[in-house]
């Protein structure tokens, strides 16, 4: 069984690529599918085994980001939305801010400006991987320190409860580039099944550990 991916993307979207390959590397039959093949019905947003949201700046961002396309999600699609909840989902970066606009991760979560009111451009960000993470994104990863870019403007992570969703990436002690709180990187659903970052492990492939992100749903498919 070859696993598939949707690697969905928008207009101002730039990051597509690069995810297409990562998965591509791990042994995924990936495509690349356009907004408006999902609105006129030349492709589902549930036709595979994983969906991911890539990073870039959907629709420009305006008003937010990810906000356009969290709309064309959750009304122009909703059903297959729905269907792709019961299987595993990536949000990277623009994709992350998507997720949560779509209410992927619940109500009680959002992303805004970064702190310092600027888009911050960071080659070498440190995350750490929770120990109880709980998300087959991140097996075998428990514990360890990851470095890839960080490139984003509304990237600082604000909760008002729990519920619905659980720690799984962190910053480390004083190299929080965005504000977020408790110096969360990445979170992931209650079950583990949809995982959000704001930065780019697909630009950092030369470290096996980045590319295990993929590996890991890609196996998950198949187990």
């Amino acid at each position: 069984m070859t696993p598939t991916v949707n690697v969905v993307y928008f207009p101002g979207t730039n990051c597509q690529r690069e995810t297409l390959r990562a998965f591509e590397r791990v042994g995924a039959k990936a495509h690349l599918i356009f907004a408006s093949d999902l609105l006129q019905g030349r492709s589902r947003l549930d036709s595979a085994d994983i969906l991911c949201l890539p990073g870039g700046f959907s629709f420009g961002d305006h008003i937010m980001g990810g906000l356009v396309a969290s709309v064309l999600l959750t009304h122009g699609l909703k059903d297959q939305l729905a269907n792709c909840r019961q299987r595993l989902i990536l949000g990277i970066c623009n994709g992350f801010q998507i997720a949560i606009r779509a209410g992927l991760f619940g109500p009680h979560v959002t992303l805004t400006w970064n702190d310092c009111g600027t888009f911050q451009d960071i080659a070498e960000q440190p995350h750490v991987v929770a120990r109880d993470h709980g998300t087959p994104w991140l097996r075998g990863l428990e514990g360890e320190t990851l470095t890839f870019p960080c490139a984003h403007g509304e990237g600082k992570f604000i909760f008002t409860s729990r519920q619905g969703w659980r720690r799984v990436l962190s910053y480390p002690a004083g190299a929080n580039p965005d504000g977020s709180m408790e110096d969360i990187a990445g979170i992931a659903t209650a079950d583990g099944q949809v995982f959000g970052l704001m930065n780019h492990p697909e630009r950092a492939l030369h470290r096996d550990a980045n590319l295990q992100f993929f590996e890991n749903g890609v196996n998950w498919v198949r187990s």
